[in-house]
């Protein structure tokens, strides 16, 4: 991949993503993704985006680049349908989608690595003001993270003052399906995250050992990443009173069309009736990972599926973590609900 220092900062268009933190030259690396290419992938990441050459810019440089709309954010806990909220938003006029980007995950692991506390912040805020370039007419950017960002997430919204966020995740029981359904890649990835929670400190105070974790089952793990996270939004809620709203999984997908009216309302987007049809018609028939044809029907019937398969593990580890729950004094409902109970 060419690495080109871009000549004219000012001048960069919306269409160049900022795509990449490099640690090693403190550069920030950018790609040419039209609004189509990045509408075809799930997740702005090198997995599935075509490559492309990149050209860099120092952080001096890239300072040049001003913020042209509000920037909010789709927060959440993973297997909750924030990937197809994000797809649903992305639409000429509206908003611009940015699902996962990668920059955002290379501070997360700049962090971790050992980065100077100090230094994130500003960089944080370089990403945010960069990532706050909409295409052309749109009226807001709205960036989905990956949740591996969900602990830099109180400071995301510090950082944008404007911003607004929707925190989306699943009920315990389908987020126990959604691992158990997805096989050995499933369970890998929430260990993963449970390691990612525990490097931060979210674990520790569930009241286990590390030992104690050792023993746990897969699904027992999943539920105390789950738990984690509800802790970590309960938080966001608390200290960001009025600008965080809540949306479940169940709640999105059994009232998609009043989900989708008072998310525009939230983030301050003009939604007109005639759009929301459309959207309504459109990517909510489809999954949101590949683009095949996926309605509401066939996700419980998936569910239904991996509930037969696997409700007695499910039910039996959704009764401990909500003992777990009790005991450690973590909401297992959040507050805030995007849509009135």
């Amino acid at each position: 991949m060419a690495d080109n220092i871009l000549a004219s900062p000012a001048a960069l268009g919306a269409e160049w993503l900022a795509h990449r933190f490099d640690e090693a030259t403190g550069t920030i690396r950018f790609v040419d993704y039209d609004r189509q290419t990045r509408a075809a992938v799930p997740f702005l990441t090198d997995d599935h985006l075509p490559r492309r050459d990149f050209r860099s810019m120092t952080r001096d440089e890239a300072r040049a680049i001003g913020q042209t709309a509000p920037v909010h954010f789709i927060f959440h806990s993973g297997f909750c349908c924030s990937t197809l909220l994000a797809a649903c938003l992305d639409r000429p006029g509206l908003a611009s989608g940015l699902s996962e980007p990668v920059i955002l995950n290379d501070i997360v692991g700049w962090r971790m690595r050992g980065a100077p506390p100090e230094a994130i912040g500003p960089l944080l805020a370089d990403a945010l003001r960069l990532l706050g370039r909409p295409f052309p007419g749109d009226q807001a950017a709205v960036v989905k993270p990956s949740n591996v960002v969900n602990g830099l997430a109180a400071a995301m919204l510090v950082i944008q003052p404007q911003a607004r966020a929707i925190v989306m995740h699943a009920p315990l029981d389908d987020f126990l399906t959604s691992i158990a359904k997805k096989g050995l890649d499933g369970r890998r990835w929430v260990r993963e995250l449970f390691v990612k929670l525990r490097a931060e400190g979210r674990v520790q105070a569930l009241g286990f050992t590390d030992l104690d974790f050792l023993g746990q089952t897969d699904l027992q793990i999943a539920a105390m990443a789950w738990l984690a996270q509800q802790s970590l939004f309960s938080s966001l809620i608390l200290g960001a009173p009025g600008r965080v709203r809540t949306l479940d999984s169940a709640a999105f997908m059994a009232a998609p069309d009043a989900a989708l009216r008072h998310a525009a309302a939230h983030f301050g987007l003009t939604l007109d009736p005639a759009e929301l049809a459309q959207i309504l018609a459109g990517p909510l028939q489809r999954n949101s990972k590949d683009g095949a044809r996926y309605s509401a029907a066939d996700r419980a019937a998936d569910y239904d599926a991996s509930r037969a398969a696997h409700g007695d593990e499910i039910a039996k580890v959704t009764l401990w973590a909500q003992e777990v729950a009790r005991a450690v004094g973590i909401e297992t409902t959040l507050g805030a609900p995007l849509i009135a109970q």
